[in-house]
């Protein structure tokens, strides 16, 4: 109790930050760089310069450590670079609201995060106090047949921590919950590691990781909502990305297909003789 009291406090720089504009347009990281509080001497991402295109599906690659995660804790504001900044559209993230920040994005991490509550309730977690499809977000994320195969169906409690589904399960009922939040902007970190490959395709594509869709406007144009950020190691993924972004020591070292990748042989291509 008293190490808490010793506490400051103050308000955190990334609770600042008062416009709310649409969340749209381009999300560009601008000379970012980034040490951790506890390891200020080390920086973890070094002059970072990228930008990701509205609706474009993005694969950042790279060994453990390289910078993936910490890059998807910055666009959640859950730290400030200490240097250069990052933008959506023409507004600044350090500038806007982080609830109106927040409230347009989906987040599914690797561990699931899962309360000791109801099927039903992990699901509409993603927007309390609001009508949602329940069932259809269930059914997107390959989970319906499972949950109507349970005796209390969606009102069977999953314990703490989902203790009571299996880990391929928990993933699959976290990006349920993502799905009912609609938002324009879906970070995904490694959040099919304990899917097979069936449901791993069909979890994804619920997402928008199913490839180019047709539009009435002509052949070829997409028809996504949303802009996805992916965190994986999986082949399968990257190759259903639109570009993959590799990072190195903090840096991002290499962009591009994956054929292109794999055709110049340099970074991306040893870490998949790694794998």
């Amino acid at each position: 109790m008293n190490e808490l009291l010793k506490l400051a406090d103050n308000t955190p720089s990334e609770a600042h930050g008062t416009l709310r504009p649409p969340i749209t347009g381009p999300i560009s990281f601008n000379h970012v760089t980034f040490s951790y509080p506890e390891r200020k001497d080390v920086p973890v991402l070094k002059d970072i310069t990228l930008t990701i295109n509205p609706g474009e599906r993005i694969a950042l690659v790279g060994q453990s450590g390289c910078g993936k995660s910490t890059i998807m804790a910055l666009l959640q504001r859950l730290y400030e670079p200490d240097s250069g900044f990052i933008s959506i559209g023409s507004t600044k993230l350090a500038d806007i609201d982080v609830h109106q920040l927040r409230r347009h994005m989906a987040v599914v991490p690797q561990h699931p995060n899962l309360i000791d509550a109801s099927i039903a309730e992990n699901i509409r977690y993603g927007r309390l106090g609001e009508e949602v499809d329940v069932h259809g977000a269930a059914e997107r994320a390959s989970l319906h047949e499972f949950i109507t195969g349970l005796e209390e169906r969606y009102e069977t409690v999953v314990g703490r921590d989902g203790a009571r589904v299996s880990g391929g399960q928990a993933q699959r009922l976290q990006i349920a919950r993502a799905l009912v939040r609609e938002g324009d902007v879906l970070l995904l970190d490694e959040c099919t590691s304990a899917l097979d490959m069936g449901n791993q395709r069909n979890v994804l594509g619920a997402v928008g990781l199913d490839g180019p869709e047709e539009e009435e406007g002509g052949p070829g144009k997409r028809k996504r909502k949303a802009t996805v950020v992916v965190v994986t190691h999986k082949m399968e993924v990257m190759r259903m990305c639109d570009r993959i972004v590799v990072v190195d020591g903090g840096k991002v070292v290499e962009e591009g297909t994956l054929d292109q990748l794999v055709g110049r042989q340099a970074v991306f291509a040893e870490l998949t003789r790694m794998e």
